[in-house]
């Protein structure tokens, strides 16, 4: 129970990661608060946990428009009365993404604002609160690209510089901010595979349990609670992860 007393919001009520990150979050004995376009889905996770002897609750928010993320924070805040982890996970996948000369003005600006725009203002409205729980984490988790997904690859860039900003401009006695890259080839080295843009964070590229290149996670998840009992010593880092097949579900507040 290494996060008991510890209150967490998930940021998608979708399958797959987010749906077991929450239960993982748990389990760990933290109080954990879903947000999310899919009712049924999170209710389903709540109950999940529940059924585990966890706490946990569902909000409906839809994570690209911001007074729902602020709705979803205050009904945090109003549920149990703090938060001090916010694990953000945006959906890259679009069916009207592609190469560059085929994406259309409304399909950028839905990615867009389903990626990039959702993460930065679930981190914005959460900050004040992270802030005054004196330990809080910011956690984004950038997951796997899709073939020819040229707007999703530019909002996983965008939102490695926005890790990298926070970290940057928040003290680390307060709150911690990193990354989770999620990625199908398994690393090899720092120099071989790290993301582009990587110089936009402010700690190096972690591979595994102690920065291992040779044992990187394999569950999300787990990465997750990694960060979260290291952040007194992660800030601006990103860790690789090569998720198994199973672990690549993703939704944008889905």
């Amino acid at each position: 129970m290494r996060l008991e007393q510890k209150v967490a919001l998930v940021t998608s009520s979708s399958p797959g990661i987010c749906a077991s990150t929450a239960q993982q979050l748990a389990r760990e004995g933290a109080k954990v608060m879903i947000c999310g376009r899919n009712a049924t889905q999170g209710r389903a996770t709540v109950v999940q946990i529940q059924n585990e002897g966890g706490r946990a609750s569902f909000v409906l928010a839809d994570t690209a428009i911001v007074s729902d993320v602020q709705a979803a924070i205050n009904e945090t805040i109003a549920t149990y009365g703090r938060l001090d982890i916010l694990f953000n996970h945006a959906s890259s996948r679009h069916v009207a993404d592609g190469p560059l000369l085929e994406v259309s003005e409304t399909a950028w600006e839905r990615i867009v604002e389903t990626t990039l725009k959702s993460t930065f203002f679930c981190c914005q409205y959460a900050l004040p609160f992270l802030q005054q729980s004196g330990q809080g984490t910011i956690i984004n988790l950038v997951g796997p690209s899709p073939e020819a997904g040229s707007v999703a690859a530019i909002c996983q860039g965008g939102v490695l510089a926005m890790t990298g900003a926070i970290a940057q401009q928040v003290s680390a006695n307060t709150v911690t901010a990193n990354l989770i890259w999620a990625s199908r080839a398994a690393p090899v080295s720092p120099a071989s595979s790290a993301p582009v843009a990587l110089g936009l964070l402010v700690e190096p590229v972690l591979y595994g349990p102690g920065g291992s290149s040779v044992a990187p996670f394999a569950d999300i998840a787990e990465a997750v609670i990694y960060l979260i009992c290291h952040s007194d010593m992660l800030h601006g880092s990103a860790l690789i992860v090569q998720p198994a097949a199973d672990d690549t579900g993703a939704g944008s507040g889905g």
